[in-house]
């Protein structure tokens, strides 16, 4: 199969699922406690005035309506108006997007840039003093809560130096790169852990493969042996791991973003919630989903990429 082939053939693959995200995302308004025709008309409103509130937001169609009525909405872009400011919802987003994509990247960048010579120095020295402490630091990362973290490094870094902003994320690109460290820090300790776990034990099972035997033999050895013939085959289950993580970590700005004051989705997908602002929640909910499902093909995509035979035997 061509690699244009397999691409295409994974997105189709992922349409239904799409389709069932936005079908949860639209029924958020059915399961919400209250009724959200009243807390847009308020409290005191008459019940016609109410009524005119829920028919001008599509409340009284019946749910195949509503639905078919959501999806041309989405595809066209119009993720509806919000209940408290009165502002198109997908422009509150694309505003706030960036902070958040910037937040994710930066920590599944730093958590790479981590979890390789982590995991390569324990897995060359299995059961050894090196191993076990990457692999209690793995237990740590995985045990400490991520908004405990990020208080930490508020309280024990961003204060007592003033290197870092404690809130906010600044103007200019010069602010915006400081503001990402502790962010991008405490994201990238929360999801190095599974990725480090993953490599390491991927690099012990190639270490006994008949292909590294054989490399050693012909006098290869070292870490020219580790980068030519055990990492180059660990990468595509990494790229696997590492997809599954920044989705995870997509997720995770929520608390991040919250804890640092970043005016990213997960700090509006809170103030959303508490307000009761459902096209908002349902905004964000729904981008997050998408987003999730994008890293996925793209991991696809780069693995194919990477190793052909995804495409043979896919």
């Amino acid at each position: 199969m061509s690699r244009y082939g397999f691409v295409l053939r994974r997105g189709i693959s992922l349409v239904p699922l799409l389709l069932g995200i936005v079908a949860l995302v639209m029924l958020l308004l059915d399961l919400s406690p209250g009724d959200p025709a009243r807390l847009v008309a308020g409290p005191r409103a008459p019940q016609a005035q109410v009524d005119q509130v829920r028919h001008r937001l599509g409340l009284d169609l019946p749910v195949w309506q509503r639905y078919l009525h959501y999806v041309g909405d989405v595809l066209t872009g119009h993720l509806g108006t919000s209940f408290k400011t009165g502002r198109a919802v997908g422009a509150q987003i694309a505003e706030q997007l960036p902070v958040t994509l910037a937040i994710t990247a930066s920590g599944v960048l730093l958590a790479l840039a981590m979890s390789v010579p982590l995991a390569v120095l324990a897995a060359r020295r299995p059961d050894r003093l090196a191993d076990h402490l990457v692999r209690g630091f793995g237990v740590l990362g995985i045990g400490l809560p991520t908004f405990w973290v990020a208080i930490m490094a508020i309280r024990l870094v961003a204060l007592p130096t003033g290197w870092f902003p404690v809130a906010g994320f600044g103007e200019g690109a010069a602010e915006h790169a400081r503001a990402l460290v502790l962010p991008a820090l405490v994201v990238a300790l929360g999801i190095a852990a599974p990725m480090i776990r993953s490599l390491r034990s991927t690099m012990m099972e190639l270490a006994d493969a008949e292909f590294v035997r054989a490399a050693r033999t012909l006098g290869f050895g070292g870490f020219g042996l580790v980068r030519r013939f055990q990492l180059r085959n660990a990468v595509p289950p990494l790229v696997t791991v590492t997809a599954a993580q920044a989705g995870y970590a997509l997720f995770g700005t929520v608390v991040v973003e919250v804890a640092f004051g970043m005016p990213g989705m997960g700090l509006g997908l809170v103030t959303a919630a508490g307000t009761r602002d459902f096209p908002l929640v349902q905004g964000y909910t729904l981008v997050f989903a998408v987003l999730a499902v994008l890293l996925y093909l793209l991991s696809d995509i780069v693995t194919s990429i990477i190793d052909p035979r995804v495409r043979i035997t896919a």
